[in-house]
């Protein structure tokens, strides 16, 4: 047959075999998606649910197209990207056709021109005669059929104008098109496509796989991956019938998918009690854990939202909702998002061992933490690599199958949603819906997921928004989700309802309750909004102070030294930070028990900063240790890093913030102390203040929170209240600053308001127009950019990464974490693009050193080099952390 002269994968001339052939090729990644979409598979049943297929012939007609991927590498152009040295006879390439266009578009470019005559010729083994509406109907549906294929390397293509006479050719050695057809006909003969004739013919089908490509597309793409691997897939010239080589295919697609840990799906494991899971006989469930135990669960896709105070065991909670998910056939894995990388490695240590609970003994699930620096958390680094514990003891050159499968899923972030209990950052999440190449792999990934999102109070209206999508289009395709807070306004947790019941095609329904704590269940009907009681322990009662005026607030901080008490200062600026430390620290006693904690440290300074405050103020700190113990920081520390104190100074913030600072003080039983108290430094009260209330006396504030009016707002209700407490006046609090408060607002401030509301609007519509639009299908569109920079985030301003540089004892440039371990991530500081350009450009005579540290270090590579002993105006300290030359209020 002709297509035994096309090679599909190469290797470096020379070699014993130096190709795989393509049909061989196009078959391995068959073979992998025919294991991938076994009819037992939960993801296979639904996906043919919703197609209306039976699951086996749903998985011939999928596979069938897989198969086709490729075709587009039949082009003579881009079997000229390589000729062998043997005497293996393949298509030459003509010297008239240049590969201008990748393959898998000029697979569409095929395709397009001739899939109308292979169904009339019978290559593609279509049965019936077609009217002219048939053509049409037809195109219309294989428009939105074919693109996952083709589009396997993670983004859709178009055939577009593209003449296919331009890459395909026919002369006296191949005709391109002829070998692509006779493939395509014997391929049909081994997988044959069992053409659903009814429903390629109806809209409302066409609908629904448009809805369900972008699973299909992240599908293709993980077969494509798999079957990729030469170590699964040895290179074969020899040529044999393809029902012979699929034998051999789905031989080796087997040990592929055992050794990446996609063979089975693990067995969920039936919620037993709170004792059974964390191993504590005398464990009882706090009322949110016992409504998590025995809530009824739907048939549906179903949203819980769990609102309750710190301490109240929302994770434990969230954790059984999920194993008792799981056991209903809910979900497959789970992936549980954070706002942060520091609170993703925070949970991903805490989950721990505790992972393998929610399945049985004999399941081995993969556990990969997703964020951009993981590779610097130990815990995840010594996880990958290390034998599991129910796996055979294998020589450490022998790496078990589910060492292997962590190691594949950890290779990419773009994987890591693959494992079936993944954590990271919520950005790993809403990339799925976002115009990023292989955003179908996460779509993919999700489809089956519980997925569990930590803090949703704490994003801002172009996240949410992109969160309500991906929530809509989450119950879309049959996951279910789990949304923990302890300070949702009421607005925000209506909106997140709304996208869950948009999502399942069921009329939107505001909240009834205001009841704090509470769990409201959204499925089928009406949503459940379950009050619960909460536990004495947990009850809060902070007192709240006034300070207006900073020199006050360092002569606090002076006296609770003085008392022996620690004490933490938060501030809203880094600059605001660096000030009071220099002030506190030339008039503290012992300036060695003075910590400065901010965003603007080199990673590997931060990382030690972070141990310095775990050792002193952490849950285990010892009380001489804690003695005098001062922390000046950014909002850094109550994001982060499990602490307490026994006083605690902030800047003013909205009611949220200060809500979760407060969290900060005495949350660890210590025995006999003083009653928490919270000072709050603001401005001096006033009813009807001016415009610049808030700047006299902390510009940099007004500068990070530009609505005065929450600012505002927040005081009144403290000043109201005069304190927080918590559970009973959580609601109360939240909805005077949050809540339908316009008309109380003074007209000063209403400008503010007014700009910020805007500014907000625009950041939803920013979100609405960068999100893709899920409901068109995995189609080519013109979001799809490859020189377009599209965020999870929507930042005021760019940033930029910035890397630390010194100089060795013989003037040679060097990194400033120095030899260390991902010494290139270490040595890196975010900066605003603003504050960046103040510092001073790396100076002409280390260009060719830093050239060569870039092509060591590939982290480097499109960072700014910063020497900060060679810059005039700006510098860099260990205790300090950047400090810029000028004076521009930084957050």
């Amino acid at each position: 047959m002709a297509y035994y002269h096309y090679w599909g994968k190469a290797q470096a001339k020379g070699g014993a075999v130096e190709c795989h052939l393509l049909p061989y090729h196009s078959l391995d990644v068959a073979a992998v998606g025919w294991l991938l979409l076994s009819p037992d598979r939960p993801l296979t049943q639904r996906l043919a649910a919703q197609l209306s297929l039976e699951p086996e012939a749903l998985r011939q007609l999928l596979v069938f197209w897989l198969g086709l991927h490729d075709i587009g590498k039949f082009s003579r152009t881009f079997q000229g990207l390589f000729q062998p040295v043997s005497s293996l006879a393949l298509a030459p390439p003509a010297a008239q056709y240049a590969y201008t266009e990748r393959h898998d578009r000029l697979g569409d470019v095929v395709w397009e021109a001739k899939w109308l005559d292979w169904f009339e010729d019978g290559t593609l083994q279509w049965s019936i005669s077609l009217t002219r509406a048939d053509r049409k109907a037809l195109r219309a549906a294989f428009s939105v059929l074919s693109p996952p294929f083709f589009g396997h390397h993670g983004q859709p293509v178009s055939a577009g104008n593209i003449d296919i006479e331009r890459f395909f050719c026919s002369d006296e050695h191949a005709d391109d098109v002829e070998a692509t057809r006779q493939f395509i006909a014997d391929w049909a003969n081994v997988v044959p496509p069992e053409w659903p004739i009814e429903q390629l013919f109806s809209e409302e089908w066409v609908y629904a796989l448009q809805t369900l490509s972008w699973s299909i597309a992240g599908w293709a793409t993980l077969s494509d991956w798999l079957g990729s691997n030469q170590d699964h897939f040895p290179y074969c010239q020899k040529r044999m019938p393809l029902a012979d080589y699929w034998q051999i295919a789905l031989h080796n697609a087997e040990k592929a998918l055992e050794e990446t840990g996609f063979n089975k799906v693990s067995e969920p494991l039936p919620y037993a009690s709170m004792a059974d899971w964390f191993g504590k006989q005398s464990i009882t469930p706090t009322p949110l854990q016992h409504a998590a135990e025995t809530v009824a669960l739907t048939d549906v896709p179903q949203l819980f939202i769990l609102e309750d105070v710190t301490g109240s065991g929302k994770t434990e909670a969230a954790c059984i909702l999920t194993q008792r998910l799981l056991a209903a056939g809910h979900g497959d894995g789970l992936y549980f998002a954070l706002p942060t990388m520091a609170t993703s490695n925070a949970m991903y240590s805490r989950l721990g061992n505790l992972h393998r609970r929610f399945y049985t003994a004999d399941s081995s699930p993969s556990f990969v933490l997703a964020h951009g620096a993981r590779d610097l958390n130990d815990d995840f680094v010594a996880a990958v690599a290390a034998p599991q514990p129910t796996d055979l003891d294998y020589t450490a050159s022998e790496l078990s199958a589910t060492s292997r499968c962590n190691q594949w899923l950890a290779d990419s972030r773009k994987k890591a949603l693959l494992a079936e209990v993944g954590v990271g950052t919520i950005d790993q999440a809403l990339m799925a819906i976002l115009p990023f190449r292989h955003q179908s792999l996460r779509l993919y990934g999700l489809a089956r997921k519980v997925l569990v999102i930590d803090e949703v109070h704490a994003y801002d209206n172009y996240m949410q928004t992109l969160l309500s999508q991906l929530l809509s289009y989450h119950a879309r395709q049959g996951g279910s989700a789990i949304l923990l807070t302890a300070t949702l306004p009421r607005a925000m947790r209506s909106a997140l309802m709304a996208a869950w019941q948009t999502g399942l095609e069921q009329p939107t329904t505001k909240p009834q309750k205001d009841d704090f704590p509470l769990l409201t269940h959204v499925s089928e009907g009406q949503p459940l909004e379950l009050e619960l009681e909460s536990r004495e322990e947990v009850s809060r009662s902070v007192e709240v102070d006034w300070l207006t005026e900073e020199e006050r607030a360092i002569d606090t901080v002076l006296a609770a030294v003085e008392a022996g008490e620690c004490i933490a200062w938060v501030r809203n600026t880094v600059d605001d930070a660096i000030r009071a430390f220099e002030a506190i620290v030339a008039r503290h006693p012992d300036p060695e028990r003075c910590l400065l904690f901010h965003s603007r440290f080199a990673m590997v300074d931060r990382q030690r900063i972070e141990s310095q405050v775990i050792e002193r103020l952490g849950k285990d700190s010892k009380p001489e240790l804690r003695k005098g113990q001062v922390l000046i920081s950014t909002q850094v520390f109550q994001e982060s890093l499990d602490c307490d104190v026994d006083v605690m100074i902030s800047d003013i913030a909205p009611i949220d913030l200060l809500i979760q600072r407060a969290g900060r003080l005495q949350r660890h039983q210590r025995g006999e102390r003083c009653l928490p108290r919270l000072l709050v430094l603001a401005p001096p009260w006033v009813e009807d203040p001016d415009e610049h209330w808030l700047k006299r006396t902390l510009p940099g504030t007004q500068a990070v929170y530009r609505d005065t009016s929450l600012n505002w707002l927040t005081q009144r209700v403290l000043r109201r209240l005069e304190a927080i407490r918590m559970p009973e006046e959580a609601r109360d609090l939240i909805e005077s600053v949050y809540g339908s408060v316009s008309d109380d607002i003074p007209d000063a401030l209403q400008a503010a308001r007014y700009e910020q509301k805007g500014m907000q609007r625009t950041a939803g519509s920013m979100a609405n127009f960068n999100a893709l639009n899920l409901e068109e299908g995995y189609t080519k569109s013109d979001q799809w950019q490859e020189e377009q920079e599209i965020g999870t985030r929507l930042m005021d301003e760019p940033t930029v990464n910035i890397v630390l540089l010194s100089l060795s004892d013989d003037n040679e440039l060097a990194l400033w974490a120095g030899e260390r371990r991902h010494a290139d991530m270490l040595s890196q500081v975010k900066l605003r693009q603003s504050q960046a350009a103040k510092l001073a450009a790396l100076p002409g005579r280390y260009e060719s050193q830093w050239l060569t540290l870039q092509e060591r270090y590939k982290a480097v590579k499109y960072t700014q080099p910063w020497l900060p002993g060679d810059d005039p105006e700006c510098d860099y300290d260990t205790q300090w952390g950047v400090r810029l030359g000028g004076k521009e209020q930084t957050s």
